[in-house]
């Protein structure tokens, strides 16, 4: 009969809602609607948002997992997240993701977001510049078929 009672007990204070404490850095985390939560990423992508977290203040997180993603992106396999800083500029919160020892890649851009992921290659970029880099090797591409086909 005891333990009937405490396991009711147990029960009941499991459906009260926690109190959180002001500096977890869990509750500092919002999302865009279109990201569900975190359960795809991977643990060390966990802890880098963590500790993202505690250096710059709270986030919102815009892209993890799901949505389109460059072909190899990071984010298919769980270790890269976009976020905007709610606190701080977005040069600033990749300044301090940068300065983070599990984080690969580190990029900003042009509308505000910051790229992180913990990827073994080191990244960095600023601004949407990789459109004009895809058309400077396409006309590269293009002139070297106008020079096969003038043999």
């Amino acid at each position: 009969m005891m333990m009937r009672r405490l396991m009711l007990l147990a029960f009941a204070l499991s459906l009260l809602p926690r109190a959180a404490s002001a500096d977890a850095p869990i509750d500092k985390i919002s999302f865009q609607p279109q990201v569900k939560n975190l359960n795809c990423l991977k643990p060390e992508t966990l802890t880098m948002i963590t500790d993202l977290v505690a250096k710059i203040g709270p986030i919102e997180v815009t892209s993890t997992c799901g949505g389109r993603h460059a072909r190899h992106s990071q984010h298919y396999s769980g270790r890269a997240i976009d976020f905007r800083p709610l606190e701080t500029t977005p040069r600033k919160a990749a300044a301090a993701a940068r300065s983070l020892e599990a984080v690969g890649g580190v990029g900003t851009y042009s509308n505000g977001l910051v790229h992180a992921d913990v990827g073994a290659r080191e990244a960095s970029w600023h601004g949407q510049k990789r459109s004009t880099r895809y058309a400077k090797a396409y006309q590269r591409r293009h002139y070297t078929r106008l020079a096969r086909n003038n043999r």
